[in-house]
C-alpha cells in the first residue's frame, strides 16, 4: 500500500531531522507517498526499507529506484549508502517511521483513543469505531495493523476531515506499546484487560501489566484512561497528576450494569443508568467490551441513547465468537486468537448456552505464544472443561494434549476427551459425530487454522439419534 501524506518532501525531512541528499530543489515540494514494500514501489515514491531480524529491505533500494522511486529514507550505516541516487539518512528507518507518524498526527485536530489488552482490543476498536461514528467524523485502525509498522500507517490515512481517530495497540515483547503512544499522542487510552498473552516474549502477567500500562506514556496532559475494575492488576491502577482514570466492570466500576440479562444465545441486555442496552454479540468478553465503548462514549459526551443504538448494531468481526446456525446443531467460531483468559471466557459463554438435549463439545487448538509454562496452562483450561457444562472435548495441536489431561483430571470421562495431532484428524472425526442439537465452540490461536474445521462443519449433515 502506498500511502499519500499532506505533507512534502521538506516537510517531511524536517519533521525528520534530516538533510535529504541526491534531490533537487523542486522535487522537495512533491508531495510524500510512502512505500514500505518494494513490489508496490511506483513512480515518484518515498520507499522506507525496514530493517528486520531475517531481511533488510535495505537490499530493493536499487530494484525501487528502476521503478522510479524519487528516494529512500535510509540508516545511515547501511553499507550502500554511496550506491543510492536520493535519499534521507537516519539513525533508524523503523524509529523514523514512528518519528514521522508523531509529527504527521501532530497537523491535525482531533480526539485520539488508544486501545490496547490482552483480549478483546480489536473487538473494543471496532466498537469504539461505532458508538464515536454517530458524533464525530470518525478514523480507525484497519483490520489488527497494531505495530510499530501498522500504528504509523493508520496515521498517515488521517484527514482533516476526520473529528476522531482509535488506535489499536498490540505487543508481542517489552517496550513495544511506549512508542507507539508517544507516536499517537492520544487523548484517551483503554487497557481492556491483562491476560497470559504473548509470554514467550513478556515472560510474566506482571511484565504483561507493565507492558500494557505503558500505554499512558504519550495520553495527553489531563488525558482520560479507562480501564477493567475486574482485572486483578488494573483494578490497582490511580489516577495521578497527569491523566485521570475511569473504570468499567460487573463487580465493581463507574460504568457497571444493573439489571443484566442473558437469551438464548449468551448476549447480554442491560441498563447504565436510566439507558437499557441489548448486545448482539455473545459472551461476557464482549460484554466487558462494550462497557469499554461506553465508558469512552460517556467521557466523549456522546448520549448514552446513541451510544446504545450503535451496539445494539454491532456485529461480530469474522472469526470472534460468531455463532452459526448449521444443518441442525450450532457453531460458535472463535478462531481468530486464543490465551488461556480468552478460552477460559469462551468456554465460560457457552457453558451457558442452552443446548435443547444436545452437547456441548470444545474443540479447542493449541494456544500459542505461551512460553514456559505452556503446558501448566492448557491443562488449567482442560480442568475447566467439565466445570464449564461440557460433554465432550476434541483436543487438536501440540502443547493440546495437555488440554485432554487436564479435562480428565477434572471429572470428564476419558472416552469423551479426545486428541488429535491434526485439524484433518479432528475433522474425519467430528464428521461422523455431530448429532443434532450439538453446539460447538471452535477455538485456537490463529496459526492453528481452526477456522478449517468451521468451514466443514457449516457443510456438515449431523447424525441424527444416539
Amino acid at each position: 500500500m502506498i500511502m499519500k501524506l499532506d505533507l512534502t518532501i521538506a516537510e517531511m525531512c524536517e519533521i525528520l531531522e534530516t538533510t535529504p541528499v541526491g534531490l533537487k530543489t523542486r522535487e522537495l515540494q512533491k508531495k510524500v507517498q510512502v512505500c514500505m514494500d518494494s513490489r508496490e514501489a511506483a513512480k515518484g515514491c518515498v520507499f522506507w526499507p525496514i530493517r528486520g531480524v531475517r531481511f533488510d529491505a535495505h537490499d530493493f533500494i536499487t530494484q525501487v529506484e528502476g521503478k522510479g522511486a524519487l528516494m529512500s529514507v535510509v540508516n545511515e550505516d547501511y553499507a550502500g549508502l554511496k550506491s543510492i541516487k536520493a535519499y534521507a539518512p537516519v539513525d533508524d528507518s523503523s524509529e523514523a517511521l514512528l518519528k514521522l507518524a508523531k509529527g504527521y498526527q501532530r497537523r491535525f485536530h482531533l480526539k485520539k483513543v488508544a486501545v490496547t489488552g490482552s483480549n478483546g482490543k480489536t473487538t473494543t476498536k471496532e466498537m469504539l469505531r461505532a458508538v464515536l461514528s454517530t458524533q464525530f467524523n470518525t478514523h480507525a485502525t484497519q483490520g489488527n495493523y497494531n505495530n510499530h509498522i501498522g500504528v504509523p500507517m493508520t496515521l498517515f490515512q488521517l484527514k482533516h476531515s476526520h473529528e476522531a481517530a482509535i488506535i489499536e495497540m498490540g505487543t508481542s515483547g517489552p517496550n513495544e506499546i511506549k512508542p507507539l503512544s508517544l507516536a499517537a499522542e492520544p487523548n484517551i487510552a483503554v487497557i481492556t484487560n491483562i491476560g497470559a498473552s504473548h509470554l514467550e516474549g513478556l515472560g510474566s502477567l506482571e511484565n504483561v501489566f507493565k507492558e500494557k500500562l505503558s500505554i499512558v506514556s504519550g495520553l495527553k496532559k489531563n488525558g482520560l484512561l479507562v480501564v477493567n475494575a475486574d482485572d486483578a492488576f488494573l483494578s490497582k491502577v490511580r489516577s495521578t497528576k497527569s491523566y485521570k482514570v475511569i473504570t468499567f466492570g460487573l463487580r465493581r466500576g463507574v460504568i457497571k450494569p444493573t439489571h443484566l440479562k442473558w437469551n438464548e444465545n449468551a448476549c447480554a441486555s442491560f441498563d447504565i443508568g436510566r439507558t437499557h442496552f441489548e448486545l448482539k454479540v455473545a459472551g461476557i468478553h464482549n460484554l466487558y467490551n462494550a462497557l469499554a465503548a461506553i465508558a469512552v462514549g460517556v467521557s466523549l459526551r456522546i448520549p448514552k441513547t446513541q451510544i446504545a443504538k450503535a451496539l445494539s448494531s454491532f456485529r461480530a468481526s469474522s472469526m470472534r465468537m460468531e455463532i452459526h446456525k448449521a444443518n441442525g446443531f450450532r457453531v460458535v467460531a472463535d478462531c481468530y486468537n486464543a490465551n488461556p483468559s480468552s478460552t477460559r471466557m469462551a468456554l465460560e459463554t457457552i457453558g451457558n448456552i442452552s443446548t435443547h438435549e444436545g452437547r456441548r463439545i470444545a474443540v479447542l487448538g493449541d494456544m500459542l505464544e505461551l512460553g514456559a509454562d505452556s503446558s501448566k496452562l492448557h491443562h488449567q483450561i482442560g480442568r475447566l472443561i467439565p466445570e464449564m457444562n461440557f460433554d465432550f472435548l476434541i483436543a487438536v495441536g501440540k502443547d493440546a494434549k495437555e488440554f485432554q489431561k487436564g479435562a480428565i483430571e477434572g471429572g470428564l470421562s476419558p472416552e469423551k476427551a479426545l486428541y488429535f495431532e491434526t485439524t484433518l484428524e479432528a475433522m474425519n472425526f467430528l464428521s461422523e459425530e455431530v448429532r443434532q442439537n450439538d453446539i460447538l465452540l471452535i477455538k485456537g490461536s490463529r496459526g492453528m487454522k481452526m477456522e478449517k474445521i468451521v468451514e466443514m462443519l457449516l457443510r456438515l449433515e449431523p447424525v441424527y439419534g444416539v
